[in-house]
């Protein structure tokens, strides 16, 4: 992996809880249609997913001359007359394909082509020895994403195009030259599929992830992780294409750790969240746009040994999407797949989940290849007998570092504006971040009002954090491009002392 790869998300339209219309529909054709305009320069963004997505749950709200412009944009590379823009294979260019299991791979069969493969064939079966190693990659995707696999989801939704006798029975993939573009790969689903909320689509992916493009020595490293990143998309897209889409990328992004654990590419993205703790996790602008992929982490600590509800509530956030009140809220999806698995509900879970970043390197929370996050950003200390005050955003949290001395138990007093749900956290660590044992004191405030939280001995301890979490995820509405969470911009105020 390269570390210092530059990649900067663009500020996609929010999907809305159904289709947007008007100002709303407009900006997520003018989005699509940027991001497949050629960028030049290194790689800019990790995929067109959202893009492309959102122009789909937009294509009922623009006017007549938009939607065809959006169909182009959302034409499959072989639609050729559906696609007079140009997106697609060029016109007139030879077009093969090969057949997997559950998957077919198009390719341009053109050496000068800048959209075909490297067409060498080692081991000459009339496939080149990428779409082999492609159809490999899928296979292997396949095995652990869906069901009877690891993550056990649904196959994706069958459609009518695509290759061999049975077309419903593969979902496509497309080589295409994205480096020129700022793309790693997308996944689309195909319009003209109405108001559903199920659909069906294709994924593209870079026809040879070319170092002097994507800056990985191996070209498959960035093969296989986009290909597992944008094969989930393409399962999502059979639960609830409308789904909001931090949750999207964050599920999508946590899926490529259980697909290839060695590669560890995901963790880059946990910069932007640990750079962030003052911004929702929702928020799709923070840290670059960066920070709901690397939100990751907070499906990780779901599913893991922190949260201790396995692989299955991630995925069960998903089944109940549609039926959830408001329906395609991420977070009430969250909530029912965490009471559905016998816990007590988001807020909860927040709370302790914030309180397990604080020293999540040690291992604290149970986060995979915890040694490689960086340090949660704090945000100035917190002094005996002196109170803090600052407001903070749904899901957002505040971290400050306490003074670790002395023999007497120092208590930490947090006040939160009644009826919004929060919590609060004394996390002290022992000796260095590798090995160093945490003992986390943390109390959930249901209903806000006062909470106050213990910890002996500071003196023991090598470093101590009060976190501070507001953990209210309800909404009140959806306006333009995204929900209006009731709970935004709390005061709150935080107080240490010695008992």
């Amino acid at each position: 992996m390269v570390a210092s790869l530059l990649i900067a998300a663009p500020a996609f339209a929010q999907q809305p809880p159904g289709p947007p219309g008007g100002e709303a529909a407009s900006e997520a054709l003018a989005t699509a249609a940027a991001t497949l305009t050629p960028q030049g320069g290194p790689v800019q963004v990790p995929d067109a997913t959202l893009a492309m997505n959102a122009l789909a749950a937009a294509m009922p709200g623009l006017e007549a001359g938009e939607r065809k412009r959006a169909r182009s944009l959302l034409a499959r590379p072989t639609d050729g007359a559906a696609d007079p823009f140009g997106h697609g294979y060029p016109s007139g260019a030879p077009v093969a394909y090969a057949e997997s299991p559950h998957f077919c791979v198009f390719w341009v069969d053109e050496p000068q082509n800048k959209d075909a493969p490297n067409l060498a064939d080692a081991d000459a079966d009339g496939v080149p020895d990428y779409a082999d190693a492609i159809l490999e990659i899928a296979e292997f995707s396949y095995s652990v994403e869906v069901a009877p696999g690891a993550l056990g989801w649904r196959a994706p939704k069958p459609d009518t195009k695509g290759c061999g006798a049975d077309p419903s029975a593969r979902a496509d993939i497309y080589l295409k030259q994205l480096g020129d573009l700022g793309l790693f790969g997308y996944e689309s689903v195909d319009p003209g599929q109405g108001l559903e909320r199920r659909k069906y689509g294709y994924m593209v992916i870079d026809n040879d992830y070319a170092r002097s493009e994507y800056g990985y020595p191996d070209p498959l490293e960035p093969a296989r992780v986009t290909f597992a990143h944008e094969f989930n998309h393409l399962l999502q897209q059979n639960y609830d294409s409308y789904q909001d889409l931090w949750m999207f990328e964050a599920t999508a992004t946590w899926s490529e750790e259980f697909v290839y654990p060695a590669i560890n590419d995901y963790v880059r993205y946990i910069r932007a969240f640990a750079s962030s703790p003052g911004a929702p996790i929702t928020d799709r602008e923070a840290a670059g746009g960066l920070k709901i992929y690397g939100a990751n982490v907070w499906n990780h600590w779901l599913s893991g040994s922190g949260g201790g509800y396995g692989v299955e509530a991630v995925r069960r956030a998903w089944e109940v999407s549609p039926t959830v009140e408001p329906p395609d809220f991420a977070i009430s999806a969250y909530e029912r797949a965490i009471r559905n698995r016998g816990g007590k509900g988001f807020g909860r879970e927040f709370v302790d989940f914030a309180a397990a970043t604080a020293e999540w390197r040690t291992g604290f929370g149970g986060f995979p290849d915890a040694s490689l996050y960086p340090d949660m950003k704090r945000k100035g200390a917190l002094r005996e007998a002196r109170t803090k005050r600052f407001r903070l955003d749904h899901t957002a949290m505040r971290l400050l570092d306490v003074r670790a001395r002395g023999k007497r138990p120092i208590k930490l007093t947090v006040r939160a504006p009644d009826g919004t749900r929060a919590g609060l956290a004394l996390v002290g660590r022992r000796r260095d971040r590798a090995g160093g044992r945490v003992t986390g004191k943390r109390e959930y405030l249901g209903r806000g009002g006062k909470g106050s939280v213990s910890l002996d001995s500071p003196g023991r301890f090598k470093r101590i954090t009060a976190v501070i979490a507001n953990a209210d995820g309800r909404v009140k509405g959806f306006a333009g491009t995204d929900w209006i969470y009731r709970k935004d911009g709390q005061k709150f105020s935080a107080r240490l002392r010695r008992r």
